[in-house]
């Protein structure tokens, strides 16, 4: 016979029943949990970079490369053939204007200097000797010249007797014709005798005139010998630091060859390349950066080459601070063209996350997840990325890459 169950064992097995349900609920609630935890896509912390959008300006830039060089550095070539016979100073070491570095053998040009000098002086013997001649020529004619003047007196006398005796029946008119005949003649050879007294004298002003620039030019020579021989002691223009000389005494060098090269080490420019692609970018007076050990200095272009060369355009950077610390000649650095600049911008720092495009996607932080944003990216550069729309200031991108989560709306940080 059944035993009717007491009020108390009633529930003391209701309470059992509803521990063991809430234990088995609990116990599917973290399972679950866990699952989700275990399928949903999520990403370390550590594994991604960010950046922090911000108020600021965005200067769009295009990349080139350049090499610091001195500003002004001069080299000093042969003034005449000759053997190096002394070198002062090497590379390396500071020179003041006027000091000697190097001392040449002059011998080879003393010898040049001395047979200009014999051709001039035969030239100035050429002259006296011509002018001599062309004298002792000219007083020949000018004698010749008076002697027929007195011949013709004594011919139109001897004319005037002829007529008289003709008059008279003394003379006929043959002997008038002969006399006046003569006359003619001897008027004739006076004007030729004229004639050849203004040639000669033309021709020997021009005779003297041809030797006169012959010896100009050869005083000329004579000078720029001398001033050559004069340099042969090389010395320093201005003060600097020799960057390099030829230091092999003895050595043979030809006029016109390279002998020091003197650079002024306190002063300094940027030689710089940029593909042809930009080269509408690349504008006389146009800010560029020039970027060393992450530190920018700012300065202007200060020319461009015209011609393109193997795809690369050459142009010249004129620093602001020409003196700083971090300049170094024959410095490799990467140089950047400012080609626009804007001002109150949403900017957050470049990164992998940002391909190109003018429309993408980025991650964005709220609280525990990266959310999925859509945003319009306008100018950039190296350092920062300019964005339209999409992301306001003081929200958190990430910035590295994400491709792997960029079909994702959401992503869990860990």
């Amino acid at each position: 016979m059944d035993r009717e169950i007491s009020l108390k064992q009633q529930a003391r097995r209701r309470t059992k029943i509803y521990l063991i349900v809430f234990t088995t609920l609990l116990v599917a609630a973290f399972g679950f949990i866990q699952f989700k935890s275990m399928v949903e896509p999520s990403v370390k912390r550590s594994t991604f970079t960010t950046s922090i959008a911000e108020i600021g300006v965005i200067e769009a830039t295009v990349p080139a490369s350049g090499i610091i060089t001195p500003e002004y550095e001069v080299t000093i070539s042969a003034p005449v053939s000759a053997k190096i016979e002394q070198v002062l100073f090497n590379a390396g070491e500071k020179v003041f204007a006027g000091q000697s570095i190097l001392q040449l053998n002059k011998e080879a040009s003393l010898l040049a200097f001395e047979k200009l000098n014999e051709e001039q002086h035969v030239n100035r013997n050429k002259i006296n000797q011509l002018s001599l001649g062309l004298q002792k020529s000219l007083d020949e004619l000018k004698t010749q010249y008076s002697i027929k003047q007195m011949k013709i007196s004594s011919l139109e006398t001897a004319l005037d007797h002829e007529q008289s005796l003709l008059a008279i029946g003394g003379s006929t008119d043959e002997n008038v014709k002969q006399a006046r005949l003569t006359l003619n003649v001897a008027q004739l050879e006076l004007t030729q005798i004229k004639n050849q007294i203004d040639n000669q004298k033309a021709t020997m002003q021009a005779d003297l005139k041809s030797l006169g620039y012959e010896i100009n030019i050869r005083e000329k020579d004579i000078k720029g010998v001398s001033d050559k021989l004069k340099n042969t002691a090389i010395s320093s223009p201005r003060n600097g630091v020799i960057t390099w000389v030829n230091n092999k005494i003895g050595a043979e060098i030809n006029e016109g060859e390279e002998l020091v090269r003197i650079a002024d080490l306190s002063s300094y420019k940027v030689e710089a390349t940029i593909s042809d692609t930009y080269a509408d970018e690349v504008k006389a007076g146009r800010t560029a950066l020039v970027r060393i050990n992450k530190t920018d200095l700012r300065g202007n272009i200060s020319n461009v080459q015209p011609a393109v060369e193997n795809g690369t355009v050459k142009f010249s950077i004129s620093l602001s601070n020409k003196s700083s610390k971090l300049l170094r000649s024959n410095l490799k650095v990467d140089v950047f063209v400012i080609t626009s600049y804007k001002e109150n911008t949403v900017r957050v720092k470049n990164g992998a996350a940002f391909n190109g495009s003018e429309e993408q996607k980025v991650f964005v932080l709220e609280g525990e997840n990266a959310v999925s944003r859509k945003v319009k990216v306008g100018e950039s550069n190296s350092d920062y990325v300019e964005i339209l729309s999409g992301v306001k200031a003081g929200e958190r991108v990430i910035i590295s890459e994400m491709q792997d989560f960029i079909h994702l709306s959401k992503v869990k940080i860990k």
